[in-house]
C-alpha cells in the first residue's frame, strides 16, 4: 500500500471516530438499537455518499432498507439524520 493510501485510511478512520463521538454525545447509546459493527458501516456509507450522491447514495439506500428490516425505520432514519448532519459538519471544518 502506497503511503498516501495509508494516510488516507488513516485520515478516514479518524473522521469516522470523530464522527462516532459526536453521534454518542448527540444520541443516548442506549435507545440506539444498532450494534457497534452496523453504526461503523453506516458512517461509512454516509461519509462515501456525501462525496459521491449517485452511485454511493444507492449502496446507503440499500443498506438503510437491510437496517430497516431488522430495527425499523423510524430509528435508523432518526440516526441517519443525525449521522448525516454531523459528517456535514466535520466536511465543513475540513474545508
Amino acid at each position: 500500500m502506497s503511503w498516501k493510501a495509508e494516510a488516507n485510511r488513516i485520515y478516514e478512520q479518524r473522521v469516522l471516530a470523530d464522527a462516532l463521538g459526536r453521534l454518542a454525545a448527540r444520541l443516548d447509546r442506549s435507545a440506539v438499537p444498532l450494534s457497534d459493527a452496523e453504526l461503523e458501516t453506516l458512517a461509512k456509507r454516509t461519509r462515501a455518499a456525501l462525496g459521491n450522491p449517485e452511485k454511493k447514495g444507492e449502496r446507503l439506500a440499500r443498506y438503510r432498507a437491510h437496517l430497516a428490516k431488522s430495527h425499523g425505520i423510524e430509528p435508523i432514519t432518526a440516526i441517519s439524520k443525525v449521522l448525516e448532519e454531523v459528517l456535514n459538519e466535520i466536511g465543513y471544518e475540513e474545508k
